[in-house]
C-alpha cells in the first residue's frame, strides 16, 4: 500500500509539473526552461515553481485546483481502480473455488463413511419407495453429511417424489436446501427452487455430480438388463454399490464426482446448464460420436434443439440428467442427448462458472482442477455399450472415469 501511494504521488507530481509546462510554453518562456534544464541545479524553473507551489498550497488553509488538474486526477483515480478491480474479482473467485472444493471434499469424506458402514458406495440410483427408484447417491449420503433430518422426511413422505412419470409430491424436504452441495460460483446454484417446464420441475438445485465413466449408451440400466449396458464402465451403478476394491486402477486415478451448472432456464442453448437434443451423436451400430456433438458449439452457445428439463434441478433424483456426467466431452463442452426424454443415453458434460476447468473430486478424497483443455484423444467415434471394454478410446479424459479399466493415467 505504502508503494501503491509513493507511486500515486510520482504521477501527481508529474502531471503538475506538466501542467505548469504548458502554462510555462503559453507565457514564452519555453526556450528559457530548456536552456535552463542545464543549470547548476539541473532542474526546469517549472520544477522549481511546482514544488514552491505545492508547499504552499500544503501550508496554505485555502487552495484550490485548476480543472486541467481536477480531471487528470479524476482520470488516474479511474484508471487505478480498473487495476484494482479484476484483482479483486479474482481473489472473490479463488475463494468461491476453494468453497466449491471444500463441499466436495465433505461429499467424498460422506461416501467413504458410508462406505465404511455398508461396504459399498451408495448405488447412483436407489429405492425409497415401493414404486419407484429415482432417488440419488447424494441422498443415501445425508445422514452422513449431518442431513438426517431431511433424509428422515423424504423417507417419510407417502408417496414417491420423483416416478418415472415426473415429480407429483413437492414436499418441503424435497425441495429443501442444503449449501452443501451447491457451488457459490454458479449464480443459478443459490435459487431457492425451480419450477417449470413440460412438466413439474419443482425441486433443491445441487452441483455436485456423479461420475458415469466414459460410457454413453444405457446408462442407467442393470448389468443382467437391456442389451447393451454399461453402468460398470463408471464407478457407479445403476442400483447397485460398488466395494472401493473394483477400483483397481487405483483411487488416485479415479474420479469420484465433479460439478456441473443448474440449467439457467427452460429449454436453454447456453452450454453451462444446457443439454442439446441431438439424434446425430447415435451413428448406428453402438457407435457414438462426440464429435458430432461437440460441432454445435458456438462460443459459449450450442446450436439445434435444446433439451426440455432442468439441469441439475434435483439433487435428490437419481437420474443421470439430474446429478451425474461422464468423461467423454472435455469440461465445459456441450452436452448432448439423443431424445428429448429424461434420457439416459447421452453425452453429459461436467461444466462450471470457473475460468478454464472443473473440480474434480477423485476416489482418494484429493480434490483438483481440471483444465478443458485435458486430453481426450480427439473425441473418436467408439464403440459403445457391452463391446465397450478395457481402456477408455478417450485420452486421459475418459481413464480417470474408468476405475477398472487397466489405465494408470493421471493429470
Amino acid at each position: 500500500m505504502k508503494n501503491l501511494v509513493m507511486c500515486l504521488v510520482e504521477i501527481l507530481a508529474f502531471f503538475f509539473e506538466k501542467c505548469q509546462m504548458l502554462k510555462w510554453e503559453r507565457q514564452g518562456g519555453g526556450a528559457v526552461c530548456r536552456k535552463e534544464l542545464r543549470t547548476e541545479s539541473g532542474k526546469c524553473p517549472v520544477f522549481r515553481h511546482f514544488s514552491a507551489k505545492l508547499s504552499t498550497l500544503l501550508r496554505s488553509p485555502q487552495f484550490g485546483f485548476t480543472l486541467v488538474e481536477l480531471l487528470v486526477v479524476i482520470a488516474i483515480i479511474g484508471m487505478l481502480i480498473a487495476l484494482l478491480l479484476p484483482a479483486v474479482q479474482a481473489a472473490r473467485e479463488a475463494a468461491r473455488r476453494m468453497q466449491c472444493s471444500n463441499h466436495m471434499k465433505q461429499w467424498v469424506l460422506a461416501a467413504h463413511n458410508y462406505h465404511d458402514t455398508y461396504n459399498s458406495l451408495p448405488a447412483a440410483r436407489n429405492r425409497c419407495h415401493t414404486t419407484g427408484d429415482r432417488f440419488s447417491a447424494t441422498y443415501l449420503l445425508l445422514p452422513f453429511m449431518e442431513q438426517q433430518s431431511i433424509f428422515d422426511a423424504v423417507r417419510a413422505t407417502t408417496t414417491n417424489p420423483y416416478p418415472d412419470t415426473g415429480m407429483v409430491d413437492a414436499t418441503q424436504a424435497v425441495t429443501q436446501q442444503i449449501a452443501t452441495l451447491r457451488c457459490p460460483s454458479d449464480p443459478y446454484g443459490r435459487n431457492p427452487s425451480i419450477t417449470g417446464g413440460s412438466r413439474n420441475r419443482h425441486g433443491a438445485v445441487g452441483n455436485i455430480v456423479i461420475s458415469y465413466g466414459d460410457g454413453a449408451n444405457r446408462l442407467q440400466q442393470n448389468d443382467t438388463g437391456q442389451d447393451g449396458d454399461v453402468s460398470s464402465r463408471g464407478i457407479f451403478y445403476w442400483s447397485e454399490g460398488k466395494n472401493l476394491s473394483a477400483v483397481t486402477d487405483g483411487t488416485s486415478n479415479t474420479i469420484l464426482i465433479s460439478e456441473s451448472c443448474v440449467a439457467t432456464g427452460i429449454g436453454t442453448n447456453n452450454i453451462k446448464g444446457g443439454i442439446a437434443s441431438l439424434s446425430g451423436i447415435d451413428i448406428g451400430s453402438w457407435i457414438w460420436s462426440p464429435a458430432v456433438c461437440m460441432a454445435i458449439r458456438n462460443d459459449q452457445q450450442f446450436t439445434g434443439t435444446a433439451h426440455d428439463f432442468w439441469r441439475c434441478a434435483r439433487y435428490l433424483d437419481g437420474m443421470i440428467l439430474y446429478t451425474g456426467f461422464n468423461t467423454i466431452m472435455p469440461p465445459n463442452a456441450p452436452s448432448c442427448v439423443k431424445n428429448t426424454s429424461e434420457s439416459t443415453s447421452g453425452f453429459y458434460t461436467a461444466n462450471s462458472y470457473h475460468t478454464g476447468g472443473v473440480n474434480v473430486a477423485r476416489v482418494d478424497g484429493s480434490v483438483n482442477f481440471v483444465s478443458d483443455t485435458i486430453d481426450t484423444n480427439g473425441l473418436p467415434d467408439s464403440i459403445q455399450g457391452k463391446w465397450l471394454t478395457g481402456q477408455s478410446p478417450y485420452g486421459v479424459w475418459g481413464s480417470l472415469g474408468t476405475p477398472s479399466g487397466g489405465e494408470s493415467k493421471t493429470f
